[in-house]
């Protein structure tokens, strides 16, 4: 079987307490047609000094001043060649044999555009908090769950230059804007049933730092996008309909979700 070229884009900012297990996760796959770069925004916290010890297996790498998250990001898969895209923020890490499984399932389906697995959620130590279980469609995004798992998530440059890549604007919620807009360009997606990546959870994290810019922008893009309609108890229907598809294409999801409420 030939493998597709996966490149990996890791965006960093003072990251240095996680981001040598980020870069060991990827190189440690052993992927054979792996194409990876590190861009990091300046650190001043040591992050340069990891970088440079592993920048003889990186495809590109610096350390200066950008334009924050998605400018880097958009700026690494300028820069990458390869036919997968995927990035992997500093603090997160992924499973091992991962990059296999998902290069496996592109080489077997030609047709699919986007391969996503289950995300595990992880303290600060890399203990498993809980898993969770996604299922990508428009309607779960715009009136149930506007959670997309991007660490766990890769797609063709095919349908990302056809969804007009990332948005820079964005400072949190350009994952959730960036799949949408692939999913409304015609993106078919397959799911795998396995764990492809860590989720860490910290005070530090944007996920805890700028809710509410995430809330923010993902409103402005199911309102950009036409995504949602009716009145409050349309709306709220709509609701319970998504939340019952996607609990039953994935029975999973009812456990991540009291896992998730429990923790």
């Amino acid at each position: 079987m030939s493998l597709p070229r996966i490149s990996i884009v890791t965006p960093s900012y003072n990251q240095a307490a996680y981001l040598e297990r980020a870069i060991g996760s990827v190189l440690d796959q052993n992927y054979p047609a792996l194409e990876y770069l590190v861009l990091d925004g300046g650190s001043t916290d040591g992050s340069a000094e990891i970088i440079r010890r592993h920048a003889a297996r990186l495809a590109f790498s610096r350390s200066s001043p950008d334009g924050g998250q998605a400018a880097a990001i958009g700026e690494g898969f300028s820069r990458a060649s390869g036919e997968i895209l995927a990035w992997l923020n500093s603090d997160d890490y992924f499973e091992p044999g991962a990059l296999h499984a998902v290069g496996e399932a592109f080489a077997r389906e030609p047709d699919a555009d986007i391969v996503y697995g289950d995300l595990r959620w992880v303290d600060d130590r890399g203990a498993r908090l809980f898993t969770a279980h996604l299922v990508l469609d428009l309607r779960v995004l715009a009136y149930e769950s506007p959670y997309v798992a991007q660490p766990a998530m890769f797609w063709r440059r095919s349908i990302y230059q056809k969804a007009g890549g990332l948005d820079p604007a964005y400072r949190f919620a350009m994952d959730f804007d960036l799949v949408v807009r692939m999913l409304l360009a015609g993106a078919r997606p397959r799911k795998l049933r396995r764990v492809l990546t860590n989720f860490r959870v910290h005070e530090a994290a944007k996920s805890s730092t700028l809710r509410e810019v995430c809330d923010a922008e993902v409103a402005r893009t199911i309102e950009r996008h036409g995504l949602a309609s009716g009145g409050k108890a349309a709306r709220e229907a709509k609701k319970w309909l998504a939340r019952g598809y996607r609990f039953l294409r994935d029975p999973r999801c009812i456990v991540s979700a009291l896992e998730s409420r429990l923790r």
